[in-house]
C-alpha cells in the first residue's frame, strides 16, 4: 500500500498545518521572547557587570597610586623633619658651645686675676714673715732686714 492522496491526507495536513500555526501562536513565539529578554537582560548585566569591574579596577589602581603619593609625601616630610631636627640641634649644640667658650674665657680671665692678686697678697706676706723670721732669728729690727724677692717671683710665675 503506497501512499494515497485522499480527502483524509488533505485534512490532516491541513490540521497540522494549522496545529503548527497554533503551536506558533501559542508557544513558540513568546517562549522566543522571553529567550530575547533574556539574553538582552544577560547582555545588559554582562556589559553593567564589566564596567562595574572597569570601575573597579580603576578605583584600585588609583587608591594604589594615591597610596604611593602619600608614602612618598611622608617619607619626604619625615625626611625633612629630620634634617630640620639636626639642623636645629647642631644650632643648639653650636649655640651651647659658644656660650660655654665665652663662661670658660670669662671665668679664665676671673682666675687669672684671681692668682694675680692672690700671689701679690702671697709675695707681700712671704716679706712680712721672711723679715718676721729673719729678725727673730737674728735679733735685729725687721726695718733693717732687706730680702731679695727674686726667688720668690719666680716660684710664683
Amino acid at each position: 500500500m503506497l501512499l494515497s492522496i485522499d480527502a483524509t491526507f488533505i485534512f490532516v495536513f491541513i490540521s497540522f498545518i494549522i496545529f503548527l500555526w497554533l503551536m506558533n501562536l501559542i508557544c513558540y513565539k513568546p517562549i522566543t521572547k522571553v529567550i530575547e529578554k533574556r539574553n538582552e537582560f544577560i547582555e545588559k548585566n554582562k556589559k553593567t557587570a564589566f564596567e562595574a569591574n572597569q570601575k573597579k579596577e580603576d578605583i584600585i589602581k588609583n587608591s594604589k597610586e594615591e597610596i604611593e603619593k602619600t608614602k612618598q609625601e611622608s617619607n619626604k616630610t619625615l625626611k625633612d623633619a629630620k634634617e630640620r631636627n639636626i639642623k636645629n640641634k647642631e644650632a643648639k649644640i653650636n649655640s651651647k658651645k659658644a656660650e660655654i667658650k665665652g663662661l670658660i674665657n670669662e671665668y679664665q680671665n676671673f682666675l687669672s686675676e684671681n692668682s694675680n692678686n692672690v700671689k701679690k697678697e702671697l709675695k707681700g706676706e712671704l716679706e712680712f714673715y721672711v723679715k718676721s723670721l729673719v729678725s727673730k732669728v737674728l735679733n735685729v729690727d725687721e726695718k733693717e732686714v732687706n730680702v731679695d724677692m727674686s726667688k720668690a717671683d719666680e716660684i710664683l710665675k
